[in-house]
């Protein structure tokens, strides 16, 4: 499939710059997790022009390989079910879906180990984090453990779900919560309060990201307000400057 046809396949905006970025992605042959099945990387889905929110995952499987779209296996069709649960909230036309890998990884096995950090690493910065930073979403949510090390350099799904955290390198709101392939092994077991727990944040951010978002003045700044602002976060993330108590809401 080639790349216009993903393009207009997968995304209902798309902004030049995110078209330049796609293209770019599109031929990405920078490291050795392309090699294992010879597959173009997996673009994402939904807005890409000024999303609200960005639900962020793993890697694509096999499924995704088949039709050139992030989440559409077991586990997507899990997490879209959810969405579909709020359509006055969630909707093509202000979501965008991605991953922290963007192509299939051997055997779906996430890249681990010191070598297989450097690979992920290779990913995240030549892709996500330049998605992240053309589409600005005001809300990102981190879908499992490897979403959540890799965007917010947390550690601990079940320590940091359901709570928001105010990111200030993306000026966006983000909320931690299961990866839907862990939530359908836990179906029908002794572990059924994940599927429960994973619901439940999903509709947390449903009832309360327009009060997060629009009570925070660092989301109604200015880009020039702004641009002073994250100097002074970052000058505390350095110990430059004592920080301020980190802004989090619970539900």
């Amino acid at each position: 499939m080639d790349i216009d046809s993903i393009i207009n396949q997968n995304f209902t905006k798309i902004s030049l710059p995110y078209l330049n970025l796609a293209k770019e992605k599109h031929n990405c042959k920078k490291c050795e997790i392309f090699t294992h099945y010879n597959h173009n990387p997996i673009q994402s889905e939904g807005n890409a022009e000024n999303p609200i929110f960005m639900f962020i995952g793993e890697a694509p499987g096999d499924d995704e390989l088949t039709q050139n779209r992030p989440f559409i296996g077991r586990a997507g069709q899990r997490i879209r079910e959810e969405l579909r649960k709020y359509p006055h909230t969630f909707t093509k036309e202000n979501t965008v879906i991605s991953n922290t890998v963007a192509c299939r990884p051997l055997n779906n096995m996430f890249p681990s180990g010191k070598d297989g950090r450097k690979l992920v690493g290779i990913c995240v910065s030549s892709w996500l984090m330049k998605e992240i930073n053309i589409l600005k979403p005001k809300v990102i949510v981190t879908l499992g453990s490897q979403a959540l090390h890799f965007v917010r350099s947390d550690r601990g799904i079940t320590s940091n779900r359901g709570t928001w955290k105010f990111l200030p390198e993306f000026r966006a709101w983000s909320l931690a919560t299961y990866h839907p392939s862990y939530v359908l092994r836990c179906q029908n077991t002794e572990q059924i309060h994940i599927p429960k727990e994973f619901e439940k944040d999903i509709q947390i951010i449903a009832e309360t990201w327009q009060d997060i978002v629009e009570n925070d003045p660092n989301m109604q700044m200015t880009e020039e307000e702004w641009s002073k602002e994250r100097a002074f976060y970052r000058a505390a993330a350095k110990g430059l400057l004592k920080p301020e108590p980190i802004m989090e809401y619970n539900d």
